[in-house]
């Protein structure tokens, strides 16, 4: 049996936990998964193994047709049964009657439409924890993305291999097994806006061939968003302004990745997250330093490195909400703090929280968690076909 998967968007296979009666609903139960609410039927019981896909993803057709999935009966194999799904496969996050339920939760017998998948037979063994988008070649489930228009560059033709894209963040909830268990736990509010970043790095360079007594690199000061090496990708001008902003002072082998929020041309850079700009104004928020060598080796600052690197860059710091070990406690605190409002705007809700810790060989990590609120207003979004940005940048 082949398993594939994406580095954040995956299904998971895991067990249900806290089953309990749907308080307004006769025939439906609720369970958590996760840390997450979802909807179950009446059957369910606490340690069910059950199939999650959270509200980041959408099914395949080919899943969504065998398992007669779609509200539209003439999509599903049986004409005669119909599902919830529309035609996008859209995963949600959405209430039933005044109860959240983020995500969709399926039987691991849901995967006997796969060849050579054997559920509850003499098939395959599946353990919880086990992640996925495919299995032997059959496409489960992807990353839901809603196209966004927006103006693209291109890339600049510099080339280098100290300028380092950041990592695609992991959710709390599903990797709470990589904090070790004397880490100490930096919680911050994560802002939604648009990510850049920017690096005083060696780049190639082209010169004549008969200059080959001539250096191949030079020291560049380059940008770009989170996964794109092109400054005019995304609101270039506000991207060539806090590049000229901090070049002067970035060190050789430093890189900065920053988050901008509130306004770009009179517009939202997100709408409905201002947070506490004003007068069309934005803001640019620091939250990743890095160091590479000139062997290759790249290591994180600290947090409190981090806070005083965006006080000499004239970056604003992350709002840090509280240090703490890494405890049972933690899990509960995280979604306690993620209800409301954000930190720095009682008119702005609060996306989430990011948790970074320092791991046991030293290096520095992160995991993020949305509050439910945030998913349900994204939700919304979805639903009128208005993507973000980010999930291109």
């Amino acid at each position: 049996m082949k398993l594939e998967k994406s580095e954040t968007n995956n299904a998971i296979i895991t067990e249900l936990c806290s089953v309990r009666k749907h308080p307004n609903a006769d025939r439906l139960n609720l369970a958590t998964v996760l840390g997450a609410q979802v909807i179950v039927g009446l059957d369910a019981k606490d340690g069910d193994l059950v199939i999650y896909f959270d509200s980041n993803l959408k099914l395949s057709p080919e899943y969504l047709h065998c398992n007669n999935l779609y509200s539209s009966k003439e999509l599903n194999a049986d004409p005669t049964k119909s599902g919830y799904f529309g035609k996008n496969g859209r995963v949600r996050a959405q209430k039933f009657r005044g109860e959240i339920s983020n995500g969709y939760v399926a039987e691991l017998g849901s995967l006997n439409m796969i060849p050579g998948v054997v559920v509850n037979g003499i098939g395959m063994y599946w353990s919880s924890g086990t992640e996925f988008t495919s299995i032997n070649g059959v496409e489960i489930c992807s990353k839901f993305v809603v196209p966004t228009k927006h103006t693209q560059g291109q890339p600049r033709p510099v080339i280098s291999e100290m300028f380092h894209k950041h990592w695609d963040t992991k959710q709390l909830m599903r990797e709470l097994g990589s904090i070790p268990e004397d880490a100490i736990c930096y919680i911050e509010e994560k802002i939604h806006g648009t990510h850049g970043r920017t690096g005083n790095v060696l780049c190639k360079i082209s010169r004549p061939w008969w200059k080959f007594w001539g250096p191949v690199e030079e020291w560049k000061v380059i940008s770009g968003t989170r996964r794109v090496d092109n400054i005019s990708y995304h609101i270039p001008a506000v991207r060539l302004e806090i590049e000229r902003r901090i070049a002067p002072h970035l060190h050789k082998g430093e890189e900065v990745y920053y988050e901008i929020y509130g306004y770009v041309g009179g517009k939202q850079i997100q709408t409905g997250f201002p947070y506490d700009c004003r007068g069309g104004e934005f803001k640019v928020v620091l939250y990743r330093v890095t160091i590479t060598s000139l062997d290759g080796v790249c290591y994180d600052l600290s947090r409190k490195q981090v806070y005083r690197r965006a006080e000499e860059l004239g970056l604003e710091k992350p709002y840090l909400i509280e240090i703490c070990d890494q405890g049972d406690y933690l899990v509960d605190y995280v979604q306690g703090i993620c209800k409301g409002k954000s930190h720095l705007d009682s008119s702005t809700l609060c996306e989430g929280v990011v948790v970074w810790f320092e791991d046991s060989y030293g290096n520095w990590g992160c995991l993020k968690h949305k509050s439910e609120e945030f998913l349900l207003s994204q939700d919304k979004r979805y639903e009128k076909g208005e993507g973000d940005v980010e999930d291109e940048l």
